[in-house]
């Protein structure tokens, strides 16, 4: 095997065993492998080690097949899922000398190299894109090792064995599905994606194929409790990420699955797992983001949060931040207190979305509420609040008295937009772009 991710991923010994599953489509580890071997072969005819591939596909079985196509044929892949725009793909290639595109119409070559690359644990694997809902997506590569470093201590976090079938729903662009697809492949267990885009098919599939674990965001999780009609004891491990998940979420999963491990961690393309919460923490401290990681050092720098460790994109070594702010408790435990870049300054008072929020979602009526600043030529930024109401007769005026009771006025919303639902990218996060296009449309 000459690739360190494949050969810490792929066990060919696994043979016969069942290693993917999408609809009807069944693959053992002997077949994966030589689907990748044949892939890469050929690509090698048209890549040369250290080129950057631009992969948008949408089957998640074909992105992971070329995603380890390319990784074989000595080549790093940047995943974008089908809703980029031409334009955005066309300035990544340029601004980060992606040299390669491939889509559903790139033709596969026909002849084959004799040999292919080696690759060592530094190389370069993945462009790993930010999840862009506040404008252009980021890019940060990752090397092998910083990436299947963490899989041992994920094994044991998440309750996850080879005798596990994993559950995955969304495209593999998210970084986080892919993480998943990844370890389980690790330990040499079966992945199992959803053949539906469809919620309602998402439970019928995980009784059909006995899966034991599921990786959702905490907005899939919701969804697809709507469609549970009773409890799924055969499942044993639930792990999320990408947002906080609610307490009643965390309860209801509690009753539906209730042998599961639930498992919630926090981290970001650039810093890899941070912090992770068991269901007891989501239980006793549902605003805290859990405790580090195995060998992850937090430390708190003017309120700012930093991360050390193995798992931290090479570019950002040795000590990262995203800028999220934080405070630890006294027991280790990491609690988020919002975004520098994200707060907000209305009048020269700097106000955290975050904490909000918070008093929001504690008034009767509501049950979603999103903070951010919107711009004001008189106070340079408003305090917006948009909400999906539980109580048909909840006024803008109930919540702002609510949040006076609550907050200093310059903390209250200034603007409340009522909206149906909370939009939502494809990775499960809020589509923030789409929140300020709702300030046009009710103007």
């Amino acid at each position: 095997m000459n690739n360190v991710l494949i050969q810490n991923c792929i066990n060919e010994s696994l043979g016969n065993k069942i290693c993917l599953i999408q609809g009807n489509v069944q693959l053992t580890y002997h077949e994966f492998t030589q689907q990748i071997n044949d892939l890469a072969y050929r690509l090698a005819t048209e890549l040369k080690k250290g080129d950057k591939v631009l992969l948008k596909l949408s089957n998640p079985l074909d992105q992971l097949l070329y995603f380890f196509g390319i990784l074989k044929a000595g080549a790093s892949c940047v995943f974008v899922d089908l809703a980029t725009p031409e334009e955005i793909c066309k300035n990544l290639m340029a601004t980060h000398n992606i040299n390669i595109y491939m889509d559903k119409n790139f033709p596969l070559p026909s002849n084959k190299v004799s040999s292919l690359p080696e690759s060592n644990e530094q190389d370069l694997f993945l462009g790993a894109l930010s999840s862009g809902s506040t404008g252009t997506p980021k890019l940060i590569w990752r090397n092998h090792e910083s990436w299947f470093r963490a899989f041992p201590s994920q094994s044991i976090i998440f309750h996850l064995s080879n005798a596990d079938t994993l559950y995955l729903v969304s495209s593999l662009s998210y970084t986080a599905n892919l993480n998943a697809c990844l370890h389980i492949l690790y330990e040499g267990g079966t992945v199992i994606f959803s053949g539906n885009s469809m919620p309602r098919t998402w439970v019928q599939e995980i009784i059909d194929h006995q899966v034991t674990a599921i990786f959702m965001v905490p907005a899939n999780y919701k969804i697809l409790l709507k469609n549970i009609k009773t409890p799924l004891p055969q499942v044993t491990s639930l792990v999320t990420c990408g947002a906080k998940m609610d307490l009643p979420t965390v309860k209801a999963l509690a009753e539906y699955f209730p042998v599961a491990e639930i498992c919630e961690y926090y981290g970001a393309s650039e810093l890899g797992h941070v912090s992770y919460s068991t269901k007891e923490d989501l239980l006793e401290r549902p605003n805290s983001v859990g405790r580090a990681f195995p060998h992850v050092t937090i430390s708190i720098e003017d309120e700012t949060i930093w991360v050390e460790s193995p798992y931290v994109a090479p570019s950002y070594r040795p000590k990262a931040t995203v800028g999220d702010l934080g405070k630890l408790d006294t027991k280790g435990y990491l609690y988020l207190l919002g975004r520098k870049h994200g707060m907000i300054n209305t009048s020269g008072v700097k106000v955290i979305p975050e904490q909000v929020e918070t008093v929001l979602l504690q008034c009767p009526g509501i049950s979603e509420a999103v903070v951010g600043g919107i711009d004001d030529p008189i106070r340079g930024q408003k305090v917006c609040a948009w909400i999906v109401k539980s109580r048909a007769a909840l006024t803008a005026a109930d919540i702002y008295d609510f949040c006076k009771a609550k907050m200093r006025s310059h903390h209250c919303p200034q603007r409340i937009i009522f909206l149906d639902e909370i939009p939502m990218n494809q990775n499960g996060k809020i589509d923030r772009i789409r929140l300020k296009d709702s300030i046009i449309k009710k103007t």
